[in-house]
């Protein structure tokens, strides 16, 4: 898998808007109109909001159904998990983008503890009699993180474009349908449903940067019994021509002298006749031998002289 540069550029940028929008809700118009007399910022808006939908029962049991189903996803990726360590006998041989997705997993549930603790605000309903934490939106922040996750990873894992498209826009629809059914139910404010959303989008954005620093740090040129592949120096790439080119022409002398005659050591003072001299005196040779071997032109008069006496 190519590696490119991490950059956690926009998890930066979404976190800034997800802690000023925090900041805008613990302080502007803070107000006691939840329950039990507590307290929920931008009251004016959230309050609106609840008393227009308020409760809804259906959509509660609906959004945490949808919400079970996201709960899929993990299962799925430990599954590959143990398919990949299974395959290949290593537990250091499992894809990058299923480490970077189950990374993005544990920072939620670390999220979710914290934000569990910090109560900013609670819902506008009781729970069983109770009040709860509700910013940010649990179900809402686990929706939009856990699907868009999924999304992304597919862009590592699955090769077939129009598969993974509909795949993605199945997940795309799984994570709406939860935070539209969660706020419609009433069981949390609308800054609740923002916050989970931002929080979700930023979690979801580091999941690319992670898979692509796990990459680099971890997998890079890992292969069994290969070595990384270092690229050559300006220097040595020039040379290398001329060696090759010396290596043919030192070839090249040692096949003419192999297919020269095998000839005893020449006499002291004498020297072993050069190829072209020998030639020459070969060409010579194959002159002289036809010549000896024609019969010359006088030899049918001489006969016909000798045949005329007899008659």
């Amino acid at each position: 898998m190519k590696t490119r540069k991490a950059t956690f550029v926009q998890p930066v940028i979404m976190l800034t808007v997800f802690l000023l929008f925090t900041i805008l809700t613990a302080m502007v118009d803070y107000k006691p109109i939840g329950p039990r007399g507590s307290e929920v910022g931008l009251a004016a808006v959230n309050g609106f909001l609840h008393s227009y939908f308020g409760y809804n029962d259906l959509f509660y049991v609906l959004s945490k159904l949808l919400g079970y189903i996201c709960f899929l996803i993990p299962v799925v990726n430990l599954g590959v998990a143990i398919r990949d360590i299974y395959r290949k006998k290593s537990l250091f041989k499992v894809g990058p983008d299923v480490i970077g997705a189950f990374c993005v997993y544990v920072l939620m549930a670390l999220c979710y503890i914290l934000f569990d603790t910090v109560v900013l605000n609670c819902r506008p309903v009781l729970m069983d009699g109770q009040l709860e934490a509700s910013y940010p939106s649990s179900h809402t922040l686990l929706a939009v993180t856990l699907t868009l996750t999924a999304a992304l990873q597919l862009n590592f894992r699955d090769r077939n474009l129009e598969r993974k498209s509909r795949n993605q826009k199945i997940l795309a629809a799984l994570g709406i349908l939860v935070v539209v059914t969660r706020f419609l139910s009433g069981v949390h404010w609308f800054t609740d449903i923002v916050g989970g959303v931002l929080l979700g989008l930023t979690l979801a954005a580091l999941y690319v940067p992670l898979v692509r620093l796990i990459g680099r740090l971890f997998y890079r040129d890992r292969k069994k019994g290969k070595k990384p592949v270092r690229k050559p120096r300006q220097g040595h790439a020039a040379a290398r021509p001329a060696e090759k080119h010396e290596q043919k022409e030192k070839a090249v002398e040692e096949a003419s002298v192999k297919k020269g005659p095998s000839e005893g050591p020449a006499p002291s003072g004498e020297e072993n006749p050069a190829p072209s001299e020998k030639a020459e005196d070969a060409e010579k040779a194959a002159e002289k031998a036809p010549a000896e071997d024609a019969p010359s032109e006088d030899a049918p008069a001489e006969e016909e002289k000798k045949e005329a006496p007899e008659e």
